[in-house]
């Protein structure tokens, strides 16, 4: 037995004809960014986006405003938004003043008002070629989360992309802003005017040049500036860091995000400056600890941090820190790049830290 729905039909190369459900949505959907993250408890004011996409036939005038909570307020309060034809997407940014921030999760909800009525979400079409397309609907809603966190000032930060992660923008909350690193900078630009340099996830599988230039990073490390590699895959096996170390072709996980995470050294300039670091926080974890952890490493890379899955032996290798010359390297393999995104406190206090460590007063105290 089938139901009546209403079709529409499309002429498909290869298939021919196609039917599928006549598509019935809102007038106009709308989605928030970010749409999670945290928010330092001294922060004096932030940017959303709110991007609307039209699905009214002609023009079409809307205005949009944020909920938001009590004590906020928004620059400007509301924004007009004009169509003029079918399928057109615009994008409005709102500066928001919080009120006092407790250590406690807020919410933003952006309103899109139109012919009287009040819509809060948007969706995205999901399925494949030969599958009946669905909308999977969600709000347009900013989960933030007050969080005490503390940031060197005036980093200057360059970030080597890999296959793609949501660090950069997620560090906007932190008020930092890196530098995009081309190819072009990798091979011959003068890294000495970073404070740090972060290298994506992945990044040694698909940068050559990453990989071709690698010695300018240690002399880079060697000179006093501190490179922090994120999770990459074995490709990075190859002893790119100042001393040997060795992934294996089938790198540990930990991927029980309750794991238990001990700090092996506490008193390391990562953990004590300007955040002081406990087990707490990797409370909230999403989804992971890490992966592609080290199996082995030379006696001049200090393990930092040690977590295991029930069963599995102890696994050290997620966050080892070397001295190097007058700089620093580190190798980390914690899901950050999953935990920023999402807006977990904790893993932005460590972050921080991290990014901080070349303004550590420790760290310039040669530890």
């Amino acid at each position: 037995e089938t139901a009546n729905v209403v079709q529409v039909v499309s002429k498909v190369t290869g298939p021919g004809t196609v039917r599928n459900p006549m598509p019935v949505g809102p007038p106009v959907a709308l989605a928030i960014s970010p749409s999670a993250g945290i928010i330092p408890l001294d922060e004096k004011s932030f940017t959303v986006s709110v991007r609307l996409h039209n699905n009214v036939e002609g023009q079409a005038t809307e205005s949009v405003h944020l909920e938001l909570p009590g004590g906020w307020t928004s620059e400007p309060k509301s924004i007009p938004v004009h169509f003029s034809q079918l399928g057109e997407e615009q994008a409005v940014a709102f500066t928001i003043h919080p009120g006092a921030i407790a250590e406690k999760e807020y919410q933003v909800t952006a309103v899109a008002d139109y012919n009287g009525k009040a819509y809060k979400e948007g969706y995205v079409t999901t399925g494949y070629t030969g599958l009946r397309p669905y909308f999977l609907y969600s709000p347009a809603v900013y989960k933030t989360t007050g969080t005490d966190v503390k940031m060197a000032p005036s980093q200057n930060i360059g970030y080597i992309e890999g296959s793609g992660d949501d660090v950069p923008s997620a560090l906007e909350a932190l008020g930092v802003h890196v530098s995009i690193l081309s190819p072009q900078d990798l091979a011959s630009a003068d890294l000495s005017k970073y404070d740090s340099i972060l290298v994506g996830v992945r990044a040694y599988a698909v940068r050559p040049d990453l990989v071709t230039n690698n010695n300018r990073l240690l002399k880079y490390v060697e000179n006093g500036g501190v490179v922090m590699v994120q999770y990459n895959t074995p490709e990075y096996d190859h002893n790119y860091g100042p001393y040997p170390y060795v992934m294996t072709g089938d790198p540990e996980e930990v991927t029980d995000e309750k794991s238990v995470v001990t700090i092996l050294d506490p008193q390391n300039p990562l953990f004590t400056w300007p955040n002081k670091i406990t087990s707490k926080d990797f409370d909230g974890w999403i989804e992971e600890r890490g992966s592609k952890f080290l199996s082995s490493w030379d006696a001049k890379y200090e393990p930092l941090l040690e977590t295991h899955d029930e069963g599995q032996p102890p696994q050290k290798g997620g966050l080892v820190y070397a001295r190097y010359g007058k700089g620093a390297y580190i190798y980390n393999a914690y899901a950050f790049y999953r935990q920023l995104p999402l807006g977990v406190p904790g893993a932005y206090r460590i972050f921080a830290n991290m990014l901080s460590l070349p303004k550590n007063p420790q760290f310039h105290a040669g530890k």
